[in-house]
């Protein structure tokens, strides 16, 4: 059925709550997951921050991220599961559908953090954009939002 599995994270409990149902669904079908954590581009105004702290922050940020999602690829292959992990940089829905792209991704999975009404003006839908622009199918778990 599948074969392998984009798993987007952002470091959030909300995003690792897939977790567990992208582990069982891997285990029944023998498919190897991409766990994947995008780093965004600096926002303009970030030039006004000396370049050696930008530097600094931005090399730590990375390490933090590539050991989270390294992590997350350890605990699924201490369950028998073939497990990669991913970090790129770029815009985030952009990025995410590039790298299923990239590995010919037949599933991308990934939790929605169920904002609504001003929060989803403010924060938006990475969610809602995947779903909209994705060319392979995906499995979307909606968390309640705590506004």
């Amino acid at each position: 059925m599948y074969t392998k599995i984009l798993v987007p994270l952002d470091g959030s409990s909300a995003s690792e709550s897939i977790l567990s149902h992208v582990v069982a669904l891997a285990q029944s079908c023998g498919a190897a997951l991409y766990f994947l954590e995008v780093l965004e581009p600096l926002p303009p105004h970030a030039a006004v921050i000396e370049p050696q702290l930008l530097a600094e922050g931005a090399s730590h940020r990375a390490e933090d991220v590539t050991h989270y999602v390294q992590e997350k690829a350890a605990e699924a292959r201490a369950q028998g599961l073939a497990a990669t992990a991913l970090v790129r940089r770029g815009a985030v829905v952009e990025t995410i559908l590039h790298t299923a792209n990239e590995l010919g991704a037949d599933l991308i999975a990934m939790a929605s953090h169920g904002y609504r009404g001003l929060a989803r003006v403010v924060y938006g839908s990475v969610a809602a954009d995947v779903l909209h622009r994705a060319t392979v199918p995906l499995l979307l778990l909606r968390i309640e939002a705590k506004n």
